[in-house]
């Protein structure tokens, strides 16, 4: 954002919080469900409320504040909440009032303030406090949706839901997302059946075990995404199971290529059009429908709108979604023994059957990537001094994270460190990148560290690159508490040593589990303090370090990880175990 463009947006969110202050519900609910989109919901998507507020920003605040304490009357109360969800995040303001008190007319856009969550977080325990605050919003708008018996009111709070719920800031917080996701899902099956888009399809079993079982792919939508689902099914029996793919009409030559050598047969899918896509899945007859894709965030993604309904006998999801689907309609998870915990059973509401080992196998389409020839003055790095490494995802940077590298760089002087958080496959665009890159030099600042030892890498458009620098790279920092999974594959295949702390649940434990798969345990720490120990101890000892990395090299080449590392066969043999006790049960 320029300063021109800065500068406008200000302006304009003081104009909307006057008109939510003087609680015009009329202009509210006009600029609400304007033809060109929610004008206050603009601005939730911009940066501005990670910007520093000026002084008018300040005033108009303080207004707000007064009148949420002061106000007695719940409306008046509701616009000014309004007004202040425009300067500074949800869960940072105290409410009394309750969404059923909120006029059906804003009430779209009270759900979007509500669920509005930044992108990272900048103080230790913010993200669990914003956890706190979106499972708190979302059993709300549950209720209400459930049960406000008026059509319109309804209506407007579960756009407003699938509109403004998301997830992603707050998945790496270590603890059960069950009950949030399982809300969630209720919330997307009624807007589909609102809507009109909810198939009351029942599928007819066969009175006895096919030979064959027709399987539907909805395909992956990012290349992490497509090089899991090949290691999953690569290998799949062709003689037991006939493979259709479904690909979104507008991206369908694109990701056909990682499907040609899976599928029998590629079908294209109207993605704008959930009533006609989940008919021509119907038509199709399958007795199991994967989907390749992560369907536990956007709410408006249509592979989780179809997912949502009954469309084959067996619905199936993987560790592409880290957590449940929540979904009534999803029948089987399949994940790793490794990647689990042992009461990992309570955190689905699927059947969680899982593969020997771990389930972090992935196949890519270009198979093997030379790693591009790099020098350390190619990417700004002195010649000498210990090169730490991440690709941790922006979102999955956050101050505790940030302060375990902060001691790790305080400890090893003279290192430097070098990030590639912003990988296009997870989001096209960051907006809030530059606030982010702030972020980070102020934490680097506070901790005495020189910014000049970050160092950031603007997104590839190959993996050549990123392979390149992992080869001249020194030690690998992994995230956490949400680990790495595909990421982690990257610096194994290029021999630098990872540094990996084991978590909890499953997502926070996959790097860890894919480690112990191809015996690489020893460099799994259980806390953050030896998180740091370890990566300090590296560093510092160069035989120690040489010993790791090739160690990491043998057992990679042995393990045969991103070439040859897929486990169709084993996942066929789950998929028809769960098919044939549904089919038990169905008799």
């Amino acid at each position: 954002m320029d300063s021109e463009t800065e500068v406008k947006l200000r302006d304009l969110r003081l104009e909307l919080a006057e008109i939510c202050l003087e609680a015009r519900i009329d202009k509210i609910g006009a600029l609400s469900n304007a033809p060109t989109g929610d004008a206050l919901a603009a601005i939730y998507n911009t940066n501005l409320r990670q910007l520093p507020m000026s002084k008018f920003d300040q005033a108009v605040a303080e207004r707000c504040h007064r009148m949420l304490t002061m106000e007695h009357d719940p409306v008046r109360k509701a616009c000014a909440y309004l007004a202040l969800s425009l300067f500074m995040y949800s869960y940072r303001i105290e409410r009394s009032f309750e969404l059923i008190d909120v006029p059906k007319e804003i009430v779209a856009t009270m759900v979007r303030a509500l669920l509005g969550l930044p992108h990272f977080f900048e103080k230790v325990g913010a993200r669990r406090q914003a956890l706190t605050h979106l499972s708190k919003a979302t059993e709300e708008i549950h209720k209400a949706a459930r049960v406000i018996d008026e059509i319109n009111f309804q209506r407007n709070v579960l756009n407003g839901f699938l509109d403004g719920f998301i997830l992603t800031p707050v998945y790496c917080e270590d603890v059960s997302l069950h009950d949030i996701i399982v809300k969630r899902a209720e919330l997307i099956q009624l807007h589909l059946k609102i809507a009109g888009l909810l198939h009351e399809h029942v599928p007819v079993w066969p009175s006895q075990l096919p030979g064959q079982l027709r399987i539907g792919i909805l395909s992956p939508s990012a290349q992490s995404e497509m090089a899991a689902i090949r290691g999953h099914l690569i290998g799949l029996s062709k003689k037991h199971f006939n493979i259709t793919a479904f690909v979104p009409d507008a991206a369908a030559d694109i990701l056909s290529r990682g499907l040609d050598d899976l599928a029998d047969a590629l079908i294209s899918l109207p993605a704008d059009d959930i009533a006609e896509a989940a008919a021509m899945i119907i038509r199709e007859d399958l007795d199991v429908l994967i989907c390749a894709a992560n369907i536990t965030n956007i709410c408006t993604f249509p592979w989780t709108q179809l997912m949502a309904q009954r469309l084959a006998r067996l619905q199936v999801v993987m560790h592409t979604s880290p957590v449940t689907s929540g979904f009534d309609t999803v029948d089987l998870y399949i994940n790793g023994v490794l990647n689990e915990p042992e009461d990992a059973e309570a955190d689905y509401t699927e059947q969680l059957a899982l593969v020997e080992g771990s389930s972090n196998h992935y196949h890519f389409i270009d198979g093997a990537v030379e790693p591009q020839s790099l020098t350390r003055s190619d990417l700004g790095l002195p010649d000498t001094g210990i090169v730490f490494v991440s690709g941790a995802n922006a979102f999955k940077i956050g101050p505790d994270l940030l302060n375990a590298w902060t001691d790790i760089l305080g400890a090893v002087k003279d290192s430097h460190m070098v990030l590639y958080p912003f990988n296009p496959t997870w989001a096209a665009h960051y907006p809030q990148r530059k606030s982010f890159v702030k972020f980070l030099h102020d934490r680097f600042t506070a901790a005495g560290i020189d910014i000049g030892r970050l160092h950031l890498l603007e997104p590839q458009s190959s993996r050549a690159p990123i392979l390149g620098l992992l080869k001249l790279a020194d030690i690998y920092l992994d995230s956490f508490p949400y680990s790495g999974a595909v990421s982690i594959i990257d610096p194994l295949l290029c021999g630098c040593p990872p540094v990996v702390l084991s978590g909890e649940t499953a997502r926070c434990r996959q790097s860890a589990a894919l480690l112990r798969e191809i015996d690489l345990g020893v460099m799994i720490t259980e806390s953050r303090d030896d998180y740091v120990a370890v990566a300090v101890r590296l560093s510092s000892d160069t035989s120690l370090r040489d010993e790791i990395s090739q160690a990491v090299e043998e057992m990679t080449d042995r393990a045969g990880l991103g070439r040859s590392d897929f486990i169709g066969g084993e996942v066929g043999e789950l998929i028809w175990q769960a098919f044939e006790n549904q089919l038990n049960r169905s008799i």
